[in-house]
């Protein structure tokens, strides 16, 4: 019996062994789903936020040109220009 029991302890203890890391990899799994599911509600909040923004910015700019179309122009013509410039210089 000694020997024989000893090893029929040992497997029980494997047996509980396993069973408990298995419960632990679930307490883990459960809790890694549950920080990315919080972790993709965020970046989603934050895109939307951002696009409200971006949206904002669009439409104050579009009214802005609209009230003054000739200085949108002139705005437009001066920064075309200097993009211009410093595309030529940069190829020689």
């Amino acid at each position: 019996m000694d020997m024989e029991g000893s090893i029929e302890g040992l497997v029980e203890d494997v047996r509980r062994l396993r069973a408990e890391f298995s419960r632990i990899s679930d307490v883990l799994l459960g809790s890694a789903r549950h920080r990315t599911s919080e972790a993709a509600a965020k970046v989603r909040h934050a895109a939307e936020d951002g696009w409200t923004d971006a949206k904002g910015a669009v439409d104050d700019v579009a009214r802005k040109i609209e009230e003054q179309p000739l200085a949108a122009t002139a705005v437009a013509f001066a920064i075309g220009a200097l993009l211009g410039m410093i595309f030529l210089t940069r190829r020689r």
